[in-house]
């Protein structure tokens, strides 16, 4: 299991990642064109999550799971006229996006509040809809997760995330590089079924795009590599070349079929 990071080394992360890529999105991205940037195929990401939602109006309220820089929130909130809701346990990252949010005169849609898996500070049956971009891969805690957002959402309500997943029957030698990844606990496609009906959800859609995995790691690894100067600058360059052999590890991985990533649909089962 990874170590939990320090606020030092948050704060690395935040100067290494945000805005190297012309956007502050973390998450993997739907890369239909090779030649897609991050930001651009995590805006694919959003957009195909949002088509999975039956309709959007002024009064949806939308939940967005670590919520990160607010990337997504933002864009969701301004192109779809709806209101969203940050949850977030990180105050730097929750400050930038509230400086943004004001920026764009945003306050109105978008609330930010500091909180995590384990407290979800809203009452029972909030929520239309929630969003989670890749945050289900970084949590060992999948089945609290569900049976948490099952209690913060309407009835009916609909739950839609990108995951980064690991593949069945994988051998000791590559489940171990598996486990050296700097993610708290990836798991199999049916173990997310199977976490997801104890927390009370029915999956009724997935969309599996392994092949973007990879993708999307070298060209993080790339742009790290073309900033690295600045980057070790601002940094070290230890924390530097960490980064970029964990893109290189992930990248490997993807492309040995030890990993996957796709797009799940559950709904709340109600009663």
């Amino acid at each position: 299991m990874a170590e939990v990071p320090t606020f030092n080394e948050k704060k690395k992360s935040q100067t290494i990642y945000r805005n190297l890529w012309g956007g502050d999105d973390l998450h993997v991205g739907l890369y239909d064109e090779p030649e897609m940037t991050p930001f651009e195929a995590a805006r694919a990401t959003t957009d195909r999550m949002l088509k999975l939602f039956p309709k959007i109006n002024r009064s949806t309220r939308i939940l967005i799971l670590m919520s990160g820089f607010g990337t997504a929130a933002r864009y969701i909130a301004e192109s779809q006229n709806c209101k969203v809701d940050c949850l977030n346990d990180d105050e730097v990252q929750n400050a930038f996006n509230q400086a943004e949010i004001d920026k764009i005169e945003l306050t109105k849609k978008i609330i930010i509040t500091f909180g995590s898996v384990s407290y979800m500070p809203y009452a029972p049956d909030t929520f239309d809809y929630v969003i989670a971009q890749d945050s289900f891969s970084i949590t060992d805690q999948k089945e609290v997760m569900f049976r948490a957002i099952h209690r913060v959402m309407k009835p009916e309500g609909r739950l839609v995330f990108s995951a980064i997943m690991v593949k069945d029957n994988l051998d000791e030698k590559v489940m171990a590089r598996v486990h050296e990844l700097p993610v708290d606990d990836l798991i199999t496609l049916p173990q997310y079924e199977q976490d997801a009906k104890r927390g009370f959800f029915q999956q009724i859609y997935s969309i599996q795009r392994d092949q973007h995995l990879p993708t999307h790691f070298t060209k993080l690894a790339e742009i790290l590599r073309a900033n690295e100067k600045e980057l070790v600058k601002q940094s070290s360059k230890a924390f530097v070349e960490e980064r970029i052999k964990a893109c290189e590890d992930f990248t490997a991985l993807g492309n040995e079929g030890a990993l996957g990533w796709g797009i799940l649909l559950f709904q709340k089962l109600n009663g």
